[in-house]
């Protein structure tokens, strides 16, 4: 078995419980992971703030030593110092640059969408301002139901070809969001991956939702893995890559999945 040197882990769903606790036994076992010499990251759709906010309250972050990273709005790459976490800065402000240049044109791509969606008999509207849009570097459409969501997809990425605009989009539940064509959770990674001089085939990721597809559909390299919650559609992605599902969900299934590779006793 390929000897695993980085731990990617979605948060909701998959590190956190639905109360948004994150089980003691994980908490140890992340440290124990990092007192091994394994690297720990989130990756996760959250802004900073928010992952800050659940690992402190759980006892992790600079407290603790772990997570080594943080994956935030599924393209920011945040590294753990004394006091916190402190963005990639070269990478951050690439991030910045192509997205405030991109912005105009996405919120007129988003404004066309919605009024063409409403007129189809969707519920749909969009779902953050400019302002929100810029400062964490995606924007979007929310939708009623998660059908909608996804048939909205494929429309929303065809006008995305036809303008040749460098976006994709990634759907989040009854979320669809639209992102550069160079972020999302995979592509964030491999920049993680890379920084850290480790090989992808030495990097195991675990998500839940079709959003963690990114990372998880084996493109890179990366050791794919889920838990009993996730989405049917993840799930056979992850096995159809010869990859595990546990049969346990949220904090137990990450646990299992630890042990399946060893990682913990």
């Amino acid at each position: 078995m390929t000897k695993i040197k980085l731990v990617a882990l979605d948060l909701d769903g998959t590190m956190l419980e639905w109360d948004k606790t994150i089980l003691p036994e994980l908490r140890e076992a992340l440290i124990k992971l990092s007192k091994k010499g394994v690297k720990v990251t989130t990756a996760s759709g959250r802004p900073l703030p928010d992952q800050v906010k659940y690992l402190n309250a759980n006892k992790l972050g600079a407290c603790a030593g772990v997570p080594h990273a943080l994956i935030a709005n599924e393209q920011e790459i945040y590294f753990l110092v004394e006091k916190g976490y402190r963005p990639y800065l070269e990478h951050y402000l690439k991030i910045e640059r192509e997205w405030k240049r991109l912005l105009p044109s996405i919120m007129k791509l988003l404004e066309e969408t919605e009024k063409e969606l409403k007129e189809r008999g969707f519920n749909v509207k969009i779902w953050v301002s400019e302002e929100i849009a810029c400062e964490r570097h995606l924007a979007g459409l929310k939708f009623e139901s998660s059908e909608e969501a996804r048939w909205a997809e494929k429309y929303l990425n065809e006008k995305i070809r036809e303008k040749g605009l460098k976006l994709k989009c990634s759907r989040v539940w009854a979320l669809l969001q639209v992102i550069l064509s160079s972020a999302g959770k995979g592509e964030t990674l491999r920049e993680l991956a890379d920084y850290w001089r480790i090989d992808y085939n030495e990097v195991l990721c675990v998500g839940d939702c079709v959003h963690d597809l990114d990372m998880l559909d084996s493109k890179y390299g990366f050791i794919p893995a889920t838990v009993s919650n996730a989405v049917e559609e993840v799930k056979e992605v992850v096995l159809r890559r010869g990859g595990y599902v546990s049969p346990f969900s949220c904090g137990k299934g990450v646990l299992d999945i630890l042990k399946k590779y060893r990682l913990i006793e």
